[in-house]
């Protein structure tokens, strides 16, 4: 079970972090319309993924992603287990891990397009609707992003690829790992861990 937990969380990371879940420095992000944030985070993310440097993903991760919102949101009825002493760890591994995830997947999308639909506002947040246009001749894939307004600028919180809304889908992979393991958290460590 935690082969197919991996092998659908790797699919998450690798298209949400192509797709654009690496986000923008704070300085790009700041009074950007939801389609140009989006449309800039697929070039950052080809950027990143062209350079193959875990160093610049991971800080474009850690400075413009909402990762402690996301990491929190996977643990679903289990947040309460995270003893808030442990967080910092949690989000520290959570990060290495979208990191490997990403220098093991980014060279996947090197190539890749990135074209902006629609966009709708949802108060002070945002779905934008796009297109991902791999140079390998497949067919466009469909995403949808979830923005949130964070201070002056968006985070992606979720990301939407051929109708899966991916947060959703780990929270549900995540919640069954800890279901197995009668909600001990440090089972979810263990898995971090490893990469």
């Amino acid at each position: 079970m935690i082969v197919a937990f991996r092998s659908k969380f790797i699919g998450f990371i690798a298209m949400s972090v192509i797709a654009g879940s690496v986000l923008l420095s704070p300085g790009l992000a700041r009074a950007q319309t939801a389609g140009a944030f989006v449309r800039a985070i697929g070039d950052e993310a080809l950027a990143a993924a062209r350079a193959h440097s875990p160093d610049r993903f991971r800080r474009l991760l850690r400075d413009n992603a909402d990762l402690p919102s996301i990491a929190m949101f996977v643990l679903g009825r289990y947040r309460a287990n995270m003893p808030n002493e442990r967080r910092g760890d949690y989000f520290l591994l959570f990060e290495k891990y979208l990191t490997g995830v990403f220098l093991a997947n980014g060279s996947k999308f090197v190539g890749c397009c990135l074209d902006i639909r629609r966009v709708k506002s949802q108060g002070r947040n945002a779905l934008v609707w796009s297109t991902i246009a791999p140079d390998t001749g497949r067919q466009p894939i469909s995403v949808i992003w979830r923005l949130v307004r964070r201070g002056d600028g968006y985070k992606i919180f979720d990301v939407n690829i051929e109708g899966i809304w991916l947060a959703v889908q780990q929270r549900t992979n995540v919640v069954a790992l800890l279901e197995r393991n009668n909600g001990n958290i440090d089972a979810l460590f263990q898995f971090l861990r490893e990469w």
